[in-house]
């Protein structure tokens, strides 16, 4: 009997105190997922567990990084560590390419943390998340790629304006909102922006860059619509408005070609209608409109065909008539067109 039981307590401790080697266990943490210990088990600490998720970030391995400083985040909330490691997390989800979670744990962080020392840092990864998205980044739908969003950009750019209005970076981001609705060819929007900035930030280096895009807004405006003439005299006044308020400027010499420009179609425009009325055997309007041509573009080559037309009207030399209808809406429409194109899509 004895024989037996010291058997059994030799097979016991064997079985106990041999070596063995086993998985790192699966841990599921509700709202946070599946986890190994190895990468989400928590310290003894709040100082030991940030020290492990620094060395972690500091060998580049971005997603442990991101886990282990969460776990902080989770375990020890008040603690004097939870704010440094709040921030970290948020930067490691931009280099593990989870930009929009990225941005709301940078938002969470200003928001749980007000006194964070990383204020100004927050506020510039937020702009460059910002950037990430009017280059072109998708946003993701369970981690799938769907399609870029104008309107989620401007979103961003707005929460960094409205996290820091007299920060440095703010006239930036509402440049940036400029540009993104441009991208979306909300050029009514666009201009606004523009004109939030010169109003918000006078004292701004951007203030000159944003008289400019408010007259390249309106010139795209009067593209889409067929060089509307609403639109483009407004282009005009606001490249006008550019020269003389910053003649220094280094876009002077884009500024006067685009008038030079927006000024050929404003004189295409009224010769047009010119030979409309002369389509219609309307010779008095038809010489109205001629004459304005010659008076407003004398150097234009429109100019000299007018003169041209002009004489042959009052009764000079027979140069011909105009078989065709001119390829023109009726004068009557000219002025009821819309100044900018109504809001479309996201491109």
């Amino acid at each position: 009997m004895r024989k037996n039981l010291l058997k059994i307590g030799l097979i016991v401790a064997l079985c106990v105190g041999w070596p063995r080697v086993s998985p790192a266990p699966v841990i599921y943490r509700p709202g946070e997922g599946w986890e190994t210990s190895g990468e989400g088990e928590v310290e003894a600490t709040s100082k030991a567990q940030l020290a492990k998720a620094q060395k972690l970030e500091q060998e580049k391995k971005f997603d442990q990084a991101a886990v282990a400083y969460r776990m902080l985040v989770k375990t020890w909330p008040l603690s004097p560590n939870s704010a440094e490691a709040q921030y970290h997390y948020a930067s490691c989800l931009v280099e593990t390419g989870e930009p929009i979670k990225a941005f709301k744990e940078f938002q969470k962080t200003i928001e749980d943390y007000p006194d964070t020392p990383y204020f100004n840092e927050i506020l510039q990864k937020e702009y460059e998340i910002g950037n990430m998205f009017l280059a072109g980044e998708r946003l993701r739908v369970w981690s799938v790629p769907t399609f870029p969003s104008m309107d989620k950009t401007v979103e961003i750019y707005q929460t960094v304006i409205k996290n820091g209005p007299y920060s440095d970076i703010a006239p930036l981001a509402q440049m940036k909102i400029g540009f993104a609705r441009e991208k979306q060819k909300n050029y009514k929007a666009a201009i606004e922006a523009y004109e939030n900035l010169i109003r918000k930030y006078p004292n701004s280096d951007l203030v000159d860059d944003a008289q400019f895009q408010i007259g390249f807004a309106y010139m795209s405006a009067a593209r889409a619509a067929d060089y509307d003439q609403t639109a483009t005299r407004r282009a005009i006044t606001a490249y006008q408005d550019y020269l003389t308020r910053y003649p220094k400027s280094e876009k002077v010499e884009q500024a006067q070609a685009d008038i030079d420009k927006l000024q050929a179609e404003q004189a295409r425009g009224l010769f047009n209608i010119a030979r409309y009325y002369d389509w219609k055997n309307e010779s008095t309007s038809a010489v109205i409109y001629y004459n304005e041509v010659i008076q407003k573009y004398p150097e234009s080559d429109l100019a000299k065909q007018a003169k041209e037309r002009v004489e042959q009207l009052n009764g000079g030399p027979d140069l011909g008539g105009i078989e065709t209808a001119p390829a023109v809406t009726q004068p009557g429409n000219q002025e009821k067109k819309e100044t900018v194109p109504a809001q479309p899509t996201d491109t």
